[in-house]
Parts: C-alpha cells; sequence; structure tokens
C-alpha cells in the first residue's frame, strides 16, 4: 500500500497541466483491423532479435475530425497521445505510432505513455479536419492478444 501511493502522486504530477481532452467522435471510422506484415523480409540471418520480431501495419487515409467549437477564437496547442498501457501489450514499448497529415496538422512519431504537438495556432474552426496515414511499429515479442488502445487528442489553451 505504501508503494502505490508515490507512484500515484507521480502519475498526477505527470499530468499536463490545463490539458483537455478534445472529442473526436465526429472522426469517420473509429476501430481499424490492421494487417500486420514482417518490417524485415529476407536474409533473416543477418537481424537481431529485434528486427527479427519487427511488425508493421498502416492505416491510410483515416480521416480525424475534432469538436474544437468551445476554442474558436483562442490561441492552442493540440496533442496525440498514446496510452502507456496498451491492452494485448506486456511493455509499453511493444508499440510506437507514427503519422503523415495533409497539412493541417502535423506530422510525427509516438510511442505508448508520450505525446506529440500536432498543431498550434489560432483555433478558427468549430471542427478541426484532417487526414492521417497512420504506420504502426509492433515489437512481436511483447504482443499476446489483439492489441486495443485508443489514441486520445488533447487541447491547452493560452
Amino acid at each position: 500500500m505504501k508503494i502505490r501511493l508515490p507512484i500515484l502522486l507521480l502519475a498526477v504530477l505527470c499530468q499536463p497541466v490545463g490539458a483537455e481532452r478534445l472529442d473526436d467522435s465526429l472522426s469517420t471510422q473509429q476501430q481499424f483491423d490492421l494487417e500486420l506484415n514482417w518490417k524485415h523480409s529476407g536474409n533473416t540471418d543477418q537481424l537481431n532479435e529485434r528486427q527479427l520480431n519487427a511488425l508493421t501495419a498502416e492505416a491510410r487515409y483515416v480521416e480525424i475530425r475534432l469538436n474544437t467549437a468551445p476554442y474558436v477564437g483562442q490561441q492552442g496547442s493540440i496533442f496525440l497521445s498514446l496510452p502507456i498501457d496498451i491492452r494485448g501489450s506486456g511493455d509499453s514499448t511493444a508499440l510506437r505510432m507514427s503519422w503523415e497529415t495533409n497539412g493541417l496538422f502535423s506530422s510525427g512519431s509516438i510511442s505508448a505513455g508520450n505525446r506529440a504537438k500536432v498543431f498550434e495556432g489560432e483555433i478558427t474552426e468549430p471542427v478541426m479536419t484532417d487526414v492521417f496515414s497512420l504506420t504502426f511499429d509492433i515489437d512481436a515479442r511483447q504482443v499476446y492478444n489483439t492489441l486495443r488502445f485508443q489514441p486520445v487528442f488533447e487541447i491547452e489553451t493560452f
């Protein structure tokens, strides 16, 4: 019991101050069935263990719509984050997600438990929309079931 209190306090202290979760329920697709492929093929005897177990999957043309109506006219930063606990994975380092966009949001990448800035500037529209092409890099050694997770968009205004 004594060990949990400092960990919980640390988790609370690590939460971004002033960040609010954005509603992305207007996005066209909420779940994906992805086809996993080996990242490296051929000449596998030259690969280290991590490379040998590297999987990749892609979700192309994913339309993301964020309800930013409460923030129109304000300056802000929008972040994309992944939870630290990915269901179906034994380790938070097992998943890395990268993306390219059509330009409203920034391209980038993150691993579980982290967040990345995808937008900074004035919020001018009640619904901000962009198309993401997602790539998932997965360590097969750490996956024991179907991966389930929900990326989260957050906003900080200033």
